[in-house]
């Protein structure tokens, strides 16, 4: 039998010498493929799990790793209600507002789509109680924090979703995160003897004269490696962070920088094209704000804010002007960035300067997801001062000019100060009675739990308070920016990789950030990257060990 190679280069014919072996092969460790490696593990099959980075985890062991899911066990315990009817049009609603439609028998989603979410809904709680029992998964509910949207009409379960990591040999109900999670599955996967090896680069597909995907090659430290897959070939490799070419023509609007592990370079997606898969939604991205200082440095551990507390702080554009909710949902913050002026040819908002006084950094400074407030002892180096408005100004403008090479020369308009001097009365008298009658700050649940509580006689609204009339003041400048991508190849709800005439690849999975999602640009919940990814890793891992084995050619064949 004769096997190609299908990689960046097209293909070829080749005689593979094969490394190892397994029933299924799954490319990347983070959440999505360890939920995969397990699942088939526990079926039966012998796994082999190759990740690029030199260590596991992926970009879930750099997250806060909460996972949103909807009726799971913790729920149903309790008697809460998630009716699918009721959460299907919330999803849908969300994934595709400009064509919702509740009357219509897919509330306006494409097939796909639709197919898809609900498959979600049916097995979300599933696979995460299967998971929970196997010893791969240790959730902890946390019903204090609501859904991004827990406000709307279609939303008839706010609070229960959402679940965290147990904290790794923590007290009972202490939350952990990403690498909380990650130990407990590669400890899972130890115990059912999943062969994972770090530092291998899969670069290429291994596929036989029947079209089926058997196997594929990696670049490692020692030379290329190649592997046969008895049954499947498993990606769930993230999605094109930093690809900053395919980043920039592929998303709607500028991204300086991105969160996701630096090995998320769409490795992927050259293999699926070459083997005829369907790509969808390329412009999506779960987006998030980051520090321009972190962005621009792009080091692995940087991270997103996610969640940016202080109630005497406000963020302005480049004329300084208020131009959106800064306690907005993280994902609902980056299309400001994107807003364009054609008469200047500019984006006005391409950059936003975060301005807050003593007391907000003395309320609200802390260093968890991300918050730009960093406490005494952090590091600050991203923050400016000033003892006026004017000198905060100056600062913030040479810190520009030392990223002018990154941000196309963007600077601050000549009035930047007086019109910040404008802007900050005006929020003060917002702040004053507690209504944000500009951008209604403060008046969703969210927006109150990403506040992280108000200061004390603050009973208002504990996101606002006037800014100090005085100095010292601070700013630090934000980017938009990515947790990662959210494109790639369509797969059906077992994750079998689709072509464009909706048939599966044989042989091809996909799950997670490689793979096309659901949801459009949108970002349901907190959780909503990892719920849909560790379910679609449990059904990828079940279904893939239970596909018929391909007999083994004899030693010295072409393999």
């Amino acid at each position: 039998m004769t096997y190609r190679l299908f990689g960046p280069e097209l293909c070829r014919e080749a005689d593979a010498r094969i490394t190892a072996e397994a029933d299924v092969l799954v490319v990347g460790s983070g959440a999505g493929g360890f939920a995969t490696a397990v699942t088939a593990a526990e079926h039966g099959a012998t796994v082999i799990l190759l990740e690029k980075a030199p260590e596991i985890g992926g970009t879930t062991k750099k997250a806060a790793a909460a996972y949103w899911v909807p009726n799971n066990h913790f729920m149903r315990a309790g008697g809460r209600k998630d009716p699918k009817d009721a959460a299907l049009r919330h999803m849908a609603r969300l994934t595709t507002p400009a064509s919702y439609d509740p009357a219509h028998p897919r509330l306006g989603l494409t097939e796909w789509e639709y197919t898809m979410t609900e498959a979600f809904y049916d097995h979300a709680g599933d696979a995460v109680e299967t998971l929970t029992s196997w010893g791969a998964l240790e959730p902890v509910p946390w019903d204090i924090q609501p859904d991004y949207y827990a406000q709307m009409a279609e939303n008839e379960a706010p609070y229960g979703r959402i679940l965290y990591p147990h904290r790794h040999g923590g007290a009972p109900g202490e939350i952990g995160d990403g690498t909380d999670m990650i130990a407990v599955f590669a400890e899972a996967a130890r115990i059912r003897g999943v062969d994972l090896r770090t530092g291998h680069r899969v670069v290429r597909a291994v596929v036989d004269d029947r079209d089926e995907v058997v196997g594929v090659v990696a670049e490692t430290a020692g030379g290329e490696a190649a592997f046969r897959a008895r049954r499947a070939v498993v990606f769930a490799s993230g999605g094109f962070t930093h690809d900053v070419g395919l980043r920039t023509s592929s998303l709607p609007g500028p991204v300086l920088g991105g969160c996701a592990a630096k090995s998320n370079t769409g490795d992927f997606l050259p293999l699926a094209q070459a083997l005829g898969a369907d790509l969808a939604n390329m412009n999506g991205a779960w987006l998030a704000p980051m520090v321009l200082d972190r962005a621009v440095a792009d080091r692995p551990d940087a991270v997103c804010s996610f969640s940016i507390p202080g109630d005497s702080m406000i963020f302005v554009n480049r004329f300084g002007r208020r131009v959106v909710n800064e306690k907005a949902p993280y994902q609902d913050l980056v299309p400001t960035f994107w807003s364009w002026e054609s008469q200047r040819a500019e984006y006005p908002n391409l950059l936003l300067v975060m301005v807050w006084d003593e007391s907000a950094q003395h309320h609200h400074s802390g260093e968890k997801y991300g918050n730009p407030m960093v406490p005494d002892g952090g590091d600050r180096s991203h923050i400016v001062r000033g003892d006026t408005l004017d000198d905060l100004a100056d600062a913030v403008r040479a810190r520009l000019a030392r990223y002018a090479g990154h941000i196309g020369g963007w600077t601050l308009d000549e009035r930047f100060a007086d019109t910040l001097r404008t802007t900050v009365e005006r929020y003060n008298s917002f702040a004053r009675t507690g209504r944000d009658e500009d951008f209604h700050r403060g008046e969703t649940p969210i927006e109150r739990y990403f506040n992280m509580g108000g200061r004390p006689g603050n009973d208002r609204n504990e996101t606002m308070w006037p800014i100090a009339g005085q100095g010292p003041y601070y700013a630090t400048v934000l980017a938009p920016a990515t947790l990662d991508t959210k494109g790639g190849p369509r797969t059906d709800p077992h994750g079998r990789v689709l072509t464009r005439a909706g048939e599966p690849v044989p042989g091809l999975y996909a799950v997670g950030n490689c793979a096309a999602a659901m949801s459009r640009g949108s970002y349901w919940a907190g959780g909503a990257t990892l719920g849909p990814i560790i379910t679609a890793g449990h059904l990828a891992g079940r279904h893939a060990a239970t596909r018929p084995s391909r007999p083994i050619p004899p030693q010295g064949e072409a393999r």
